[in-house]
């Protein structure tokens, strides 16, 4: 079963585009790939490029044209209080005051291939060195199958909120994704080994864990998983300004690389929300938001030893 990723946004970038410099990577681990051209922008340079009017202007791409506009099936059962017919509710705001929506926030990247920005959602996440950030590989990889194309100008907002930055704007120093996502290409389908760790440039003496917190980190779950909480901004659908949520029974379905998908049939993912984190009641990841389709609900890339366990141990082992 071969689904397509309907779930990063974009927007036209008008008139000339910022790139920051690139800078060298380090010997990748085992069974990782990481970016060589990732960026490092200063803060001046973020808010430079990163303006309101672009941050307002991602919009949804329409990567499988016929789902996109079929109706989307309804959640089956509702099971988070408040939800919509898709099972996504709106969560209270500050998104500074409760946890898992403080170290949620939206991601920002240009993709190099078509000139266009785009947007997905993240988390912060515990590591030694208290500056990663997890989210889906299609929101950092955007080559085919070994073309080593990478997302640029790449910025994190935690707790974003309708344009305001509470905790600041994070710029990414370099991203790590799995082998095997780089061996198959971001091909717009979605696969269970679509994740990501982006590594966080530290702002003077202040890292961003430390700044706003960090989810636990599960290195390995399969079977039925209940009760789980994901958050994201979706884009499409709900404009991509609020920061949602869902609650949902979670079970096996089957991969394409040897392992399983986190699938629900109580959440509906809209665009804007890949990368989003999948967390139990313990506040750790589970899984990140990889992909939709309009039939059968949303897929989420599962904690797994073959998959999280190397991309988080090359972000840290290179000091994030």
């Amino acid at each position: 079963m071969r689904l397509k990723t309907l779930l990063a946004s974009a927007g036209l970038v008008a008139g000339a585009v910022l790139v920051a410099a690139p800078v060298a990577s380090a010997a990748p681990a085992d069974g990782v790939v990481q970016s060589p051209q990732a960026d490092r922008f200063t803060q001046e340079q973020a808010g430079k490029f990163w303006t309101a009017e672009r941050l307002r202007s991602a919009r949804p791409v329409a990567q499988d044209a016929p789902k996109v506009a079929a109706q989307p099936r309804s959640a089956s059962p509702v099971l988070t209080p408040g939800g919509d017919q898709f099972g996504n509710a709106q969560l209270a705001r500050p998104y500074t005051s409760d946890f898992k929506t403080r170290v949620t926030g939206k991601i920002f990247f240009l993709n190099p291939r078509d000139g266009l920005t785009y947007v997905c959602s993240g988390s912060v996440i515990n590591s030694t060195g208290k500056s990663v950030v997890a989210t889906a590989a299609h929101c950092v990889f955007q080559g085919g199958a070994g073309q080593s194309i990478w997302s640029q100008n790449l910025i994190f907002i935690p707790s974003y909120d309708n344009n305001s930055r509470p905790l600041g704007t994070w710029n990414a120093a370099t991203f790590w994704i799995p082998t095997t996502y780089f061996n198959h290409g971001n091909d717009g389908f979605t696969h269970e080994d679509d994740v990501a760790t982006v590594a966080i440039a530290a702002q003077g003496a202040n890292k961003i864990t430390n700044v706003v917190g960090g989810l636990g980190w599960v290195s390995n779950n399969s079977g039925v998983i209940n009760g789980w909480d994901t958050h994201g901004y979706p884009q499409e659908m709900y404009g991509g300004q609020n920061q949602l949520h869902c609650i949902g029974n979670g079970r096996d379905a089957g991969g394409f690389n040897g392992d399983t998908y986190l699938f629900t049939n109580n959440c509906v993912a809209f665009g804007g929300w890949s990368g989003g984190p999948v967390i139990n009641g313990s506040n750790q990841l589970l899984a990140v938001t990889s992909g939709s389709d309009r039939s059968t609900n949303s897929f989420y890339a599962r904690a797994a030893s073959n998959t999280w366990i190397p991309v988080l141990n090359a972000a840290q082992a290179a000091g994030f």
